[in-house]
């Protein structure tokens, strides 16, 4: 069980890097933002398997607000992620070329939405597992780390406000066109503006989970079996 928890952490730091650098092909060129692709596709295969037992246990139990929240983020982060998958295979311009089929300018609008919605799901998703991961952080971190943690985390999400504004992030999730200036832009910086994006979301999911789970607890049992 052990190995499987850190088999699972792997795939999911992989994949969270991964889609940072997918998120600049101008930035990385067409080949290797395709490769890019590819591993994390191939990885967000292997997460789905190492998760095979949620899928399993949808159609068990009843739907409190709670988990149909829980759900409804899992299943639109599939489905994103999916779709960005079968969008960069038919818009592939190297290693996919010898299929018999390929997409077009509709196919790779798809693509980026597909992609931008993923990430931040990606980032809500994240947030859900909130207080698993902040009850490891306590564990292994004193106060005054974790404090400095918290505030790191604040001061990234904030500046994720600001980042979102910068790259027209509501124009990218409803599929209009937006332009951006990548003048002095590097991976790295791209990737820490896209990260604090990251941030903001995350702890967005994290507390929206967390007033679910209270409201939840506050409900009568007998409500929540009548659900």
């Amino acid at each position: 069980m052990q190995h499987k928890l850190i088999i699972k952490i792997i795939t999911d730091v992989l994949m969270g890097t991964l889609f940072l650098s997918a998120l600049a092909p101008r930035l990385t060129g067409v080949l290797p933002h395709e490769i890019i692709g590819t591993a994390l596709g191939v990885l967000f295969l292997v997460h789905t398997a190492l998760n095979i037992g949620w899928y399993k246990n949808l159609i068990k139990g009843p739907y409190t607000v709670y988990r149909t929240a829980w759900t409804a983020v899992n299943l639109l982060l599939l489905a994103a992620m999916v779709g960005m998958i079968i969008s960069g295979v038919l818009i592939s311009r190297h290693l996919f070329t010898f299929l018999p089929f390929s997409g077009g300018f509709t196919a790779r609008r798809l693509h980026s939405l597909c992609a931008y919605w993923g990430f931040i799901l990606t980032a809500v998703h994240v947030g859900l597992h909130g207080a698993m991961i902040r009850g490891a952080l306590q564990k292994r971190l004193g106060r005054m780390s974790r404090g400095v943690l918290y505030i790191v985390l604040w001061a990234a999400a904030l500046y994720g406000v600001k980042a979102s504004f910068d790259w027209h992030m509501g124009d990218k999730l409803s599929m209009v066109r937006s332009f951006n200036n990548w003048d002095g832009v590097t991976l790295w910086s791209l990737g820490a503006e896209f990260l604090s994006v990251a941030c903001l979301y995350a702890l967005a999911g994290y507390y929206v989970c967390g007033f679910l789970a209270r409201l939840r607890r506050n409900t009568p049992k007998q409500a929540l079996l009548k659900k």
